[in-house]
């Protein structure tokens, strides 16, 4: 008879791979952002998202722009009622168009723009910087991150709403301005207050045209600081973070040497 030997179940160390929480070799997400602007608050906004150091954490799915050929951009009461050029009502939509960017001119309040908003280009958050259309409550409250406009105002808010507060600032005098960043609500210009930037000198008997040419050029850092404060707290995360390995006791067996050797039971 022959005899067949085996030995006890004993304990070893072994190395087994723990999931990590993410992939090290991922980069988080970006935040899908879309621009409503035009003219110089348009222009800097989408070229600071674009080429600044916000680029590697958002993407622009979309831009709506002014078009003052229409009157649903009221323009006979807003900057495009001073001297200007063709050039200056172009500004964004060329230079989005350029970038390979949607660009939408038409009338925001319109089934087709709803449309295109909620199933194309789905933003997480949006900026408005310039733009002469009331935004409808329900794409108010669609992206999860906010909607957000950029506002000429006096050092407290709420100050000179409206579409032409540099005239107002002018009119009463004042020195300075500064460039607030608002929640948007159905009242316009009176979403709380997010932010301001620091003061621009007021030329005497300047127009709002001339005054943005001074104002945005200045707004770099501005826009940077702000919009990322906006950004999800989630792409904090630690790019760096190891993969995960950690010791574990597990059986084995050894059984006869006659069969499948050092099978393993994990």
């Amino acid at each position: 008879m022959k005899t067949m030997l085996t030995f006890p179940v004993r304990e070893s160390w072994v190395l087994r791979e723990t999931p990590p929480i993410y992939y090290a070799t991922a980069p988080p997400p970006k935040t899908r952002v879309a621009v409503f602007g035009s003219f110089m608050g348009g222009y800097h906004v989408l070229q600071e998202l674009l080429f600044g150091p916000l680029a590697n954490r958002l993407t622009i799915v979309g831009v709506a722009t002014d078009d003052p050929t229409q009157p649903f951009t009221h323009p006979s009461v807003r900057l495009w009622h001073y001297p200007h050029r063709r050039e200056d009502e172009l500004l964004v939509p060329r230079f989005a168009t350029a970038q390979g960017l949607p660009v939408f001119t038409g009338r925001v309040k319109t089934p087709e723009f709803f449309e295109m908003f909620m199933d194309d280009w789905r933003p997480s958050l949006c900026l408005m910087a310039t733009f002469g259309q009331k935004i409808p409550t329900p794409l108010i409250n669609y992206p999860a991150l906010g909607f957000y406009n950029f506002h000429h105002s006096g050092e407290t808010w709420p100050s000179y709403p409206g579409p032409d507060p540099i005239a107002a600032m002018v009119r009463d005098g004042r020195k300075h301005l500064v460039l607030t960043i608002h929640r948007v609500t159905d009242v316009i210009d009176g979403g709380e207050f997010v932010a301001r930037s620091h003061q621009v000198p007021i030329p005497p008997g300047i127009n709002a045209i001339d005054m943005h040419r001074i104002t945005w050029p200045q707004m770099g850092p501005f826009i940077r600081h702000a919009v990322g404060a906006m950004l999800p707290a989630a792409e904090a995360m630690p790019a760096n973070a190891p993969l995960m390995l950690q010791d574990a006791l597990v059986p084995y067996r050894i059984v006869s040497h006659r069969e499948y050797p050092h099978r393993l039971a994990a």
